[in-house]
């Protein structure tokens, strides 16, 4: 069982002392499980926490949001969320009239157009006047497709430190006059989304002139996938968070989760077959445990042991972000505020009151 709900405080030592009733069939067994903190948060700590929230509250956290809006930005989430392109969305990729190739200018040229890229730029417009940027007719041995690691479709996230997707901002010219004066010589990044594999890249490189081309600088490209991410499962009906205790899952408040590893898990992104995103949760305390199903309930499962699902697709709807049981595909991991537990039930059962599925935030610390 996951202690939760009624607490007592002892004055002495400000401890919470959780009670935690096991399960239906041994109700009278009661144990203690017990946190070491100030009951009641400082002013101080307060705006700590909130200073701390907004130091990671930076827009090179990145995902797609099941949402209606091209853009999500949750003031009670960390990041920036955008909808997932959809097929009428490269539907009007594939027939917009604004296709151009890109150029970057050279700088010992007056010539305004400057030199090929190795590939177009395509841009559609989407439900809320919001711009979708697509590389397209990329040459394969052309400095995006070969150098920069391209792929044919990708959507242009964010270059040099400039948000184009979901930006009302950054038109077609607009985007062809941020690559035309890309610097030489200076660090560029790059993010893009690829739509098959639902994934992140960035890759950060260097520019400079030759006589004859612009060209990437030998030895100067880093390519980086979405790295994992340390993050906190918060609970938002109870103010609690999922938390690694004496080799259990436990529900408890803190007043630090966002810097106490014991709340922490290291969640990894990988893609299934399907090419769906599929997320193992490892505790950050101990790298060889998982969360996992053990039946039904969630909890603390060896990470050799093949027995319980320990992989999860997500879900989010409207605040809350259900983990799904991958081989489960019907069944959705809620909180039974009854049982005490997070669960996996039927998706109509998860949703039948807003609240009982969990926040993941993103934390400072590292993986």
């Amino acid at each position: 069982m996951i202690p939760h709900g009624e607490s007592t405080y002892d004055e002495k030592t400000q401890s919470v002392r959780s009670l935690d009733i096991q399960n239906e069939n041994n109700a009278n067994v009661v144990k203690f499980s017990e946190i070491e903190r100030p009951i009641i948060m400082e002013e101080s700590n307060q705006r700590s926490e909130r200073m701390l929230l907004q130091n990671i509250r930076e827009e090179n956290v990145v995902g797609i949001s099941e949402r209606d809006s091209a853009e999500v930005i949750d003031k009670n989430k960390l990041g920036k969320f955008f909808q997932r392109p959809n097929k009428n969305d490269y539907d009007k990729l594939d027939a917009s009239p604004f296709v151009s190739e890109i150029f970057v200018k050279h700088p010992d040229e007056d010539s305004d157009k400057g030199d090929p890229l190795g590939g177009f730029l395509c841009t559609g417009s989407r439900s809320d006047g919001t711009f979708l940027h697509e590389f397209c007719s990329l040459q394969p041995d052309g400095i995006l497709a070969k150098d920069l690691s391209v792929r044919e479709k990708d959507i242009l996230v964010r270059l040099n430190e400039k948000n184009t997707l979901g930006s009302l901002e950054y038109n077609h010219e607009g985007i062809l006059e941020l690559f035309r004066t890309l610097p030489t010589l200076k660090t560029i990044s790059m993010e893009t989304y690829n739509g098959k594999s639902e994934t992140f890249t960035t890759v950060e490189f260097l520019l400079e002139g030759t006589k004859e081309e612009i060209i990437v600088k030998e030895n100067s490209v880093m390519l980086t996938a979405q790295p994992p991410l340390v993050e906190a499962l918060l609970y938002q009906r109870g103010n609690t968070s999922l938390a690694y205790q004496n080799g259990q899952l436990a529900l408890c408040k803190s007043a630090n989760f966002l810097t106490d590893c014991t709340h922490h898990f290291v969640v990894k992104k990988t893609l299934d077959e399907g090419f769906y995103n599929v997320y193992t949760f490892q505790v950050q305390k101990n790298k060889s445990k998982f969360l996992g199903l053990n039946g039904r309930k969630l909890e603390i499962i060896d990470g050799t042991d093949e027995a319980y699902i320990k992989s999860f697709q997500i879900e989010k709807i409207k605040r809350d972000s259900f983990l799904k049981p991958c081989g489960k595909d019907d069944m959705y991991v809620y909180y039974n505020k009854f049982k005490g537990i997070y669960e996996a039930v039927s998706r109509a059962d998860a949703l039948k009151d807003e609240g009982f599925g969990m926040i993941i935030i993103p934390t400072p610390c590292q993986p």
